[in-house]
């Protein structure tokens, strides 16, 4: 794996106009991350090209044609996908139904708005390889991970909930706060440099006192894309379960829970899924959803929420137990139209065409100099690069007032993250107006 927060110059990574970056020896190959389901292309050009002058543009340059479909693109040059991803236009459309079928139907708009909250949780859990009917839809993720602790007994030896100090925060706090109920917060340092899990570090924290391993598929901060599955072995082994976080790998990485073994797996829509907030989702293994009791509960959690029994909850079968209260229908309709589009075109090739443009990015960044604090390695890497030119805060913020859109992490860096619909010359643009902030232009 390479090093991270390396400075490197480098001739390797040369720009050429349209939707194409280039490079001088480049040869397509394929690798194999540990999970079987996740193959992504690790050439700038195809992954099986032998001509170097043929670049990816040629093979994905039809996806450029839903260009139009994302109303932002038209008047910014939309990076941040990694942080909210742009709005399909069929999301207003689908809101639109949504809005409609209230208005005309009034109550009886529930006969529709049901069984659609149940495709639509179908349609997003194909994306991540899960079965029908194994996943539902809640608010958000810390919502739906708050549901998860809520089925778990802390009161026992096996209390321990384990993971490393590169989490995402919000999930954090909600695990320290189980403390108060008799949950053992174990933090494992990483490698130290803010980019890499020291996996094998987490394993060895692993035993029979740990109950849960909440761990994410690609870091938030770095894009690592983490090697889960010896640590999915080892807390298997000791009886502990696994709750993967795919939510900065979901529609841009490919994503299989089944082949990964995982008992849990959360996410949610506004990143690459391009589905908005207020659509987290929860998928639960059938060996466990009949058996998994939350406590954090609602009416749809009950087997027939519409008898209105006052009696100790009847849990609904498997996973639509999670349910909770009465759901957030209209972000379900919204965040369809962007998970249709992820499902047309297929997360494999989304994948592909997200290393032909992060790949040369990073490249560039390094040839100049800066800090690079993701993986430069793209199978080890997810679908954003975080670079450092300095002073990152200021370059950031004037980025914005210019209309190129990026996000920012305290002692990270610029976190760029294109997407199919972007084009080569809109990573090339962001590095040269890097350029011209740097030089106080």
């Amino acid at each position: 794996m390479a090093a991270a927060s390396v400075t490197r110059t480098s001739s390797r990574a040369r720009l050429r106009s349209g939707d194409c970056w280039g490079t001088d020896n480049s040869v397509g190959r394929s690798v194999m991350w540990p999970a079987p389901s996740l193959v992504v292309a690790t050439s700038w050009q195809s992954g099986g090209v032998s001509d170097p002058g043929e670049c990816l543009r040629d093979r994905h340059r039809d996806l450029l044609r839903y260009r139009d479909d994302y109303p932002v693109l038209a008047h910014t040059t939309y990076l941040v996908n990694n942080s909210l991803g742009a709005m399909h236009r069929g999301s207003a459309e689908r809101l639109a139904q949504y809005a409609d079928l209230w208005a005309t139907r009034g109550v009886l708009a529930w006969n529709d708005w049901i069984p659609e909250m149940a495709r639509v949780a179908d349609l997003v859990g194909g994306l991540i390889g899960a079965p029908p009917g194994t996943t539902v839809l809640r608010q958000n993720v810390a919502d739906l991970m708050g549901a998860v602790a809520s089925c778990l007994d802390f009161g026992g030896t096996r209390n321990r909930v384990v993971y490393s100090d590169l989490e995402w925060p919000g999930s954090h706090y909600l695990w320290t706060a189980h403390g108060r109920f008799g949950a053992e917060v174990v933090v494992v340092p990483s490698a130290g440099d803010g980019v890499h899990l020291d996996v094998q570090r987490l394993v060895d924290a692993i035993d029979e006192r740990t109950l849960v391993v909440p761990i994410s598929l690609v870091l938030f901060r770095s894009s690592t894309l983490v090697d889960v599955a010896p640590v999915i072995t080892r807390a298997h082994q000791v009886g502990a379960l696994v709750l993967l976080d795919a939510y900065q790998a979901a529609g841009a990485v490919p994503v299989d829970v089944v082949a990964l073994d995982v008992d849990l797996c959360v996410g949610g829509s506004v990143k690459y899924l391009c589905g908005g907030p207020g659509a987290g989702w929860l998928y639960v293994a059938p060996r466990l959803a009949g058996t998994l009791q939350p406590a954090s509960v609602g009416w749809f959690g009950h087997r027939a929420p519409f008898d209105f029994a006052f009696a100790e909850v009847d849990y609904a079968p498997g996973t639509a137990r999670f349910a909770g209260g009465t759901p957030g229908v209209a972000a379900a309709y919204a965040a369809s139209a962007g998970y249709q589009v992820i499902a047309d075109i297929g997360v494999q090739r989304i994948r592909e065409r997200s290393v032909s443009l992060t790949q040369p990015l990073l490249e560039a960044a390094l040839e100049r100099g800066w800090t690079v604090r993701s993986p430069v390695d793209p199978a080890h890497r997810g679908g954003h690069v975080t670079v450092d030119p300095g002073d990152a805060q200021q370059v950031y913020e004037e980025l914005t007032a210019r209309g190129y859109l990026v996000d920012h992490r305290p002692g990270a860096g610029l976190r760029i993250g294109p997407h199919f619909f972007n084009t080569a010359d809109e990573c090339a643009a962001v590095l040269e107006e890097i350029d011209r902030i740097g030089r106080g232009r």
